[in-house]
């Protein structure tokens, strides 16, 4: 896609006429839908990248300088979006709940499963011990 070729949408952006945005869909819409499924693997979250990364465009069209093709531009947004996508789901799973990390207890407050004991410290070598703890 040449600069020239996406003059007129971007111009349109840039005035904020109603239109643009159903042009922009229009023509690299489904592009990049399918670069958002190929890289988060879900079409719900792919359908929530290319909002989001359709939302930028409109946001930040005064920021593209016309030094590459208008669509390279919208694509690496659209990467962009994505990945950020997939490091919101890989954080997402790094969390528990308390629940996870809660021991059990039943109705008389004692520990359902045993417990490990952490009260007391264990050497587990036999160097030499510093700060002159035996």
């Amino acid at each position: 896609m040449s600069v020239d070729r996406d003059r007129g949408l971007v111009d349109a952006l840039r005035r904020r006429e109603p239109t643009a945005v159903r042009r922009l869909v229009a023509t690299y819409g489904a592009r990049a839908y399918r670069l958002a499924t190929g890289i988060t693997g879900n079409p719900q979250d792919a359908e929530e990248v290319v909002q989001d990364a359709l939302w930028i465009v409109v946001r930040r069209i005064d920021t593209f300088r016309g030094e590459s093709a208008f669509g390279s531009w919208f694509y690496r947004i659209v990467a962009n979006a994505a990945y950020q996508k997939l490091r919101g789901r890989q954080s997402r799973r790094k969390d528990l709940s308390l629940d996870e990390v809660m021991p059990l207890f039943d109705e008389q407050g004692r520990h359902v499963a045993p417990m490990a004991d952490w009260s007391r410290g264990r050497r587990t070598h036999r160097s030499r011990p510093t700060c002159g703890w035996r």
